[in-house]
């Protein structure tokens, strides 16, 4: 069984809510509270595990009845598969144009690389509200900032939510901590120049997409992008991404990092980037699975 739960207030009004190991489908969330209404930063993988977020967020915080504002970082399942609980709830869901778009279209639960079974009611928000340029949320004696990023990075529809008064940055999967990050439906390119950009904010913490909450000056930002210069530069050197001597490198730099199965697949996509040809993600996916040895990922959720 997955372990427990991690509740983590970081200040007076933020708190993170953090899913061990941060391995496939167990992601970060986390929450900002004012007197009025509370910003929900993602939700979860499964009906079950966001209704445990939603009621450890109510379990903790001093106004479990304000309304709730759910910020998604990105479209992927594990952080906007329980969505509609929230709407359902009768708040609101704000997200990216590109991300409200494939949210919609979900869930995506991928069983030709996933074996499942329970997911339960996943089914998306019947509305999303967009924004397209960062957006100051008023709470009630306190603020938080919903930020999209500026061209596409791990995905073509990210955004951080800051909260100035306790430094806490929320980030989504632009960063995971421990856990080798998976750049599909991005720019690993655009990524890295996301990465120097989230240097600019004044945090004092920094909540990843996955792994372990970290103070901001622990250095976390140049790790990930390390990462993400070394399959770049891996790619324009390799004739091949499924070259097995790379993916032996990346294990070998990163060997406590989990999920080592995604280093084959990031490495497909640096290679069609560097060298100009459009990303083959099914066989990106089939390259992940076979470094599995698996026909599929088991996932215990």
């Amino acid at each position: 069984m997955p372990a427990q739960v991690s509740v983590s207030r970081l200040g007076p009004r933020a708190t993170a809510y953090v899913q061990p190991d941060g391995g496939w489908f167990l992601n970060n969330a986390g929450w900002i509270t004012g007197s009025e209404r509370t910003v929900v930063v993602d939700t979860c993988a499964t009906e079950t595990r966001t209704r445990r977020l939603l009621d450890a967020l109510a379990a903790h915080t001093a106004t479990p009845r304000a309304p709730l504002v759910a910020a998604l970082t990105h479209a992927h399942g594990d952080h906007t598969n329980g969505a509609r609980l929230v709407t359902d709830a009768g708040g609101t869901v704000l997200a990216t144009e590109a991300a409200a778009e494939v949210v919609a279209s979900g869930p995506h639960t991928y069983p030709s690389v996933f074996a499942c079974t329970t997911w339960g009611d996943i089914s998306p928000p019947e509305t999303t509200e967009t924004i397209t340029a960062p957006l100051r949320l008023d709470l009630g004696g306190t603020t938080a900032e919903v930020i999209p990023v500026t061209g596409p990075a791990h995905t073509d529809g990210d955004l951080v939510v800051w909260h100035p008064d306790d430094g806490v940055l929320f980030t989504g999967d632009l960063l995971s901590h421990g856990v080798v990050p998976l750049g599909l439906h991005g720019s690993l390119s655009g990524w890295l120049s996301t990465l120097d950009w989230l240097t600019g904010f004044d945090a004092r913490w920094i909540v990843p997409g996955h792994g372990p909450v970290t103070p901001a000056d622990q250095g976390l930002v140049p790790k990930v992008a390390e990462y993400l210069t070394w399959l770049l530069d891996t790619a324009s050197r390799v004739q091949d991404p499924n070259d097995p001597r790379a993916d032996r490198e990346a294990r070998a730099r990163w060997p406590h990092w989990i999920d080592a199965e995604r280093h084959v697949a990031n490495l497909h996509v640096a290679h069609a980037e560097v060298h100009g040809y459009p990303l083959d993600t099914a066989g990106a996916l089939k390259a992940m699975l076979a470094a599995t040895g698996e026909e599929t990922i088991s996932l215990d959720l």
